[in-house]
């Protein structure tokens, strides 16, 4: 059996609930790991559910923007 090629895709949406703030910006920031740990997370468990979800590798926050 031959293995599934992965596929990346991109998926920008709004958070209307997370004020925008300069520490999103930085990755350092203690602000962008934990929204990027949270997201992460949730967007893992949502796509698990999807019609994606038997061949979900898994997610990755890369930038939040205003």
């Amino acid at each position: 059996t031959t293995a599934a090629a992965l596929e990346h895709f991109t998926v920008n949406f709004t958070i209307t609930n997370l004020p925008y703030t300069s520490d999103l910006e930085n990755p350092d920031s203690a602000k962008f790991r934990s929204t990027r740990r949270v997201m992460n997370t949730l967007l893992d468990r949502l796509l698990k559910k999807s019609s994606i979800g038997p061949v979900f590798q898994g997610c990755e926050a890369t930038n939040f923007r205003y």
